[in-house]
């Protein structure tokens, strides 16, 4: 689905709620046209695969109403954007829509989308840019405003999340089996890994992993291993993040493939705060799209991604110093927000 041509206008952008959520809890910021943050809320999870229809649409509703409750005045919402982890399809962005519905007025304009959605806005002020999410999974996202959206990757740690923390740790964990078989020499990295899970014999790893369930979360965490084994220089942990980072690159470079005048790329998610993966990464992007993209890490934006996304859709959306300070003034104050939160 083509997330972006999917943001309907938005005819009064004066009282703006964007939220950010995920599978392990929600953000919801209240917010007024020239940016000032008049309320923030933290939540639980906005997944709906993971939490279930209902209570991702309630933690959805919730999590807007803390949001207004923070408030100091009582607010008349007129616009509404929230990005989400597993929205795929519109029947999972009407899930979260009926949860907003029951909180903010008939009136106003309501708009579910991807999670990404809000990664890629906030990579190059809604210029053409694609957007590279690595964290527990991965994902990729390409759009331009004059072309649409399409997704890469994002299809899960069953089917895909390459060049994730998932994926380093579940090649990680490989090795423990490898090296207790004798077909691997990866002992550093299996100690590593053995120390992690707290056992003393190797088939006790299975119920480590897959007791009561495949926690992706879990898996991810040896990630941690891999990345500082291979800042070390360990071979075998240094191979199993270039292999990774190569996977990764190739599903970005099927995105400038297939949009035109694609400068920037812009890296959200943990993953990105180990320089050894940064570097694997970089060189193997210019292999596999054959030109040096300007790459960028711009930190945890995806809300202030999304505030502007609803500022460009809104009556009077243009790109310009006016917009610009807006979002500037939102950011700031999403900051101020945040710290308070704790």
């Amino acid at each position: 689905m083509d997330w972006l041509t999917s943001i309907p206008a938005f005819a009064d952008v004066s009282t703006v709620v964007v939220v950010d959520g995920g599978g392990t809890g929600s953000r919801a910021t209240v917010a007024t046209a020239a940016g000032e943050v008049l309320g923030y809320a933290e939540g639980g999870p906005t997944n709906s695969r993971s939490a279930g229809d209902e209570v991702a649409a309630e933690n959805t509703r919730a999590v807007i109403a803390g949001a207004l409750a923070a408030a100091a005045r009582p607010l008349s919402v007129t616009a509404v954007l929230v990005s989400s982890a597993s929205v795929d399809t519109a029947a999972h962005a009407a899930v979260l829509a009926r949860g907003v519905r029951q909180v903010v007025p008939q009136g106003a304009t309501v708009s579910v989308v991807a999670d990404t959605i809000g990664c890629w806005a906030a990579t190059a002020r809604l210029e053409p840019a694609v957007a590279v999410i690595a964290g527990t999974g991965s994902a990729v996202l390409a759009g331009a405003l004059d072309q649409g959206s399409k997704r890469y990757g994002g299809w899960d740690y069953v089917l895909g999340d390459e060049g994730s923390g998932y994926a380093l740790g579940r090649e990680a964990l490989r090795q423990v089996l490898l090296v207790a078989e004798g077909s691997s020499s990866a002992v550093v990295l299996a100690d590593a890994c053995r120390e992690r899970l707290g056992i003393d014999e190797t088939d006790e790893l299975f119920d480590r992993i897959y007791k009561p369930e495949v926690d992706k979360s879990h898996i991810a965490a040896f990630a941690t291993d891999v990345l500082r084994l291979a800042a070390q220089g360990e071979p075998h942990a240094s191979r199993i993040v270039e292999d990774q980072a190569t996977q990764l690159a190739a599903t970005v470079s099927a995105a400038f493939r297939d949009f035109t005048d694609l400068g920037t790329l812009g890296c959200f998610g943990g993953i990105w705060n180990a320089e050894v993966y940064r570097k694997h990464f970089g060189r193997a992007v210019v292999r596999a799209v054959g030109r040096q993209p300007v790459i960028t890490y711009p930190g945890d934006t995806a809300m202030v991604g999304s505030f502007r996304l609803v500022l460009r859709k809104g009556p009077d959306g243009a790109p310009g110093r006016a917009e610009d300070e807006a979002v500037a003034a939102f950011e700031q104050g999403l900051a101020a927000a945040r710290g308070e939160a704790g």
